[in-house]
């Protein structure tokens, strides 16, 4: 019923143009959509055009154009979350480096690390090392997107406890391989050996509380 949206950040999209698409589909839709702005050096704009929160793409964005450590501390102090899609690829720094780096650059700031960690689509490679090595920050949550095995989200739970796993669409990726990518990755939810009530906190719970907002009674 309610979904956090951004757009696509590939270096050639108009971040600005994006940012104001998205905040549009919030006017028009306040109470279903969230909205997220692309990380650059406007956050502080952004964050007074009231965004919910920000996108950084390691490789797409090419965020080294930016200065990413201000953008961090001010994305902090207004105690919005930042979803990370980290590059997990060798020759890289590992998904736990670059997260903990950004952490060191703003301790408290709320991260949420796109797909677990996940280094290929649509599988679980490279999430436990991602789990294992970032179990013990408190501030980073995990989005479930794109890594489709439900033994995934059942270890994330048990590593990380179960306040800290968000459901994620990545909607509308995957379009190319199926019909409808969003029942996809719930069925993925539904069929990992959790309680309904984990379940209900994976599924929205979780994220409201990251974004501080109340849960619709």
């Amino acid at each position: 019923s309610r979904a956090v949206a951004f757009a696509y950040p590939l270096e050639e999209v108009d971040a600005a143009a994006a940012n104001r698409y998205v905040l549009e589909a919030h006017q028009a839709f306040p109470d279903r959509i969230y909205p997220f702005a692309l990380i650059g050096d406007d956050t502080g704009y952004w964050l007074g055009q009231r965004v919910r929160g920000f996108k950084l793409h390691a490789i797409l964005q090419r965020p080294e154009r930016f200065d990413l450590a201000r953008a961090y501390r001010t994305i902090c102090e207004a105690g919005v979350p930042l979803i990370i899609h980290a590059w997990s690829r060798p020759g890289y720094a590992t998904v736990t480096d670059q997260i903990r780096a950004v952490l060191r650059a703003a301790p408290g700031l709320k991260v949420i690390v796109a797909h677990m960690g996940r280094s290929t689509p649509n599988t679980c490679d490279g999430v436990d090392e991602s789990l294992n090595g970032l179990s013990d920050e408190p501030t980073v949550f995990f989005e479930t997107s794109t890594v489709r095995d439900p033994r995934a989200l059942e270890r994330a739970v048990r590593v990380l406890g179960e306040d800290r796993v968000l459901f994620g669409s990545d909607s509308p990726f995957n379009s190319h391989l199926d019909a409808d990518p969003l029942a996809v990755e719930l069925g993925v939810v539904s069929r990992a050996d959790l309680s309904p009530r984990v379940r209900q906190k994976i599924l929205g719970t979780n994220l409201l509380t990251c974004l501080g907002t109340k849960a619709v009674t």
